[in-house]
């Protein structure tokens, strides 16, 4: 099925936030091999000036993921998730993601095509704090498996 491009510049919002929490940081700088104790240890965190553990940027490529999750899952849509890649993935962050954050999620088809014969799209998920605060944006590329 072709990716259904009436879906395009359309905002669909997250259906729930997403709670970043100590263990899920920890996880996540564990399973990328990165030992920052800014991501591991509050008292560091804090002294650095932040409110509790950072999150490495590429953890919010989780939080976007979880937004566009709900377009792959729609047949409609028309990109299968099984087999699909993530081609491309650039982060804009106004602060730091840390634990304690609930964010909320929008994302954006924001762009469709063909490549190879396989469907490829491009969302724009905005991030926002609980208070509706804009914290980061994330485009993601993911093309269609064989």
């Amino acid at each position: 099925m072709p990716l259904n491009t009436s879906y395009l510049g359309k905002r669909f919002p997250g259906a729930e936030p997403y709670e970043v929490t100590r263990a899920s940081i920890r996880e996540f700088a564990e399973a990328i091999g990165d030992p920052n104790p800014l991501y591991h240890d509050p008292a560091v965190a804090r002294a650095a000036g932040y409110p509790d553990v950072m999150a490495p940027p590429t953890f919010a490529g989780i939080v976007a993921g979880n937004a566009y999750w709900q377009l792959l899952e729609d047949p409609e849509f028309g990109l299968d998730p099984s087999g699909t890649v993530q081609a491309v993935q650039h982060f804009t962050f106004l602060r730091p993601l840390h634990a304690g954050d609930e964010l909320w999620t929008d994302v954006t088809p924001e762009t469709m095509d063909t490549v190879g014969g396989r469907g490829r799209v491009t969302f724009r998920s905005t991030v926002h704090s609980a208070q509706r605060q804009l914290v980061a944006t994330v485009l993601t590329t993911l093309l269609a498996g064989e």
